[in-house]
């Protein structure tokens, strides 16, 4: 069983190092360099293939996140009610779910604004930025919890 909870233990703690390291190396090194960098249609079409192999990666290291805390609530917390299993179990719950919308549903509608040059693009693109901010904060809490 010991075994078992150092697994379950390091497959959550690698993917919240996932989601938290490829927000920070995102959103406070690759984006500025490459705007500062590139002329504003190439940094564009470059942001747009790093988000689609961001997306794919967060989203398996989402997947893990999610059952690895199923995991260690359900069957290795031995307190299961206990305070600080139930709000890191909610944490990680509203995790999955803003990386999913993120993942599912915004992404496609920032992809399609971009493409079109429409109007909406730049609030879509405030949204996406909020989003993987409160992403990030959430995820360094589930990390001090765990």
């Amino acid at each position: 069983m010991a075994l078992f909870n150092t697994l379950i233990n390091f497959l959550k703690l690698s993917s919240l190092v996932v989601i938290i390291g490829s927000t920070i190396t995102i959103g406070a090194i690759v984006a500025p360099i490459v705007f500062k960098s590139l002329a504003r249609e190439e940094a564009g079409k470059l942001m747009i293939d790093v988000f689609g192999r961001y997306d794919a990666w967060l989203n398996i290291a989402v997947i893990i996140l999610l059952i690895s805390s199923l995991l260690k609530f359900f069957l290795l917390d031995k307190m299961l009610l206990s305070p600080q299993s139930l709000i890191s179990l909610a944490l990680v719950l509203i995790i999955v779910s803003i990386s999913f919308y993120s993942i599912y549903v915004l992404s496609p509608q920032i992809l399609t604004a971009y493409e079109a040059h429409a109007e909406n693009f730049q609030s879509l693109h405030v949204l996406s930025e909020k989003i993987h901010k409160m992403n990030f904060l959430l995820g360094l809490i589930v990390l001090i919890f765990t």
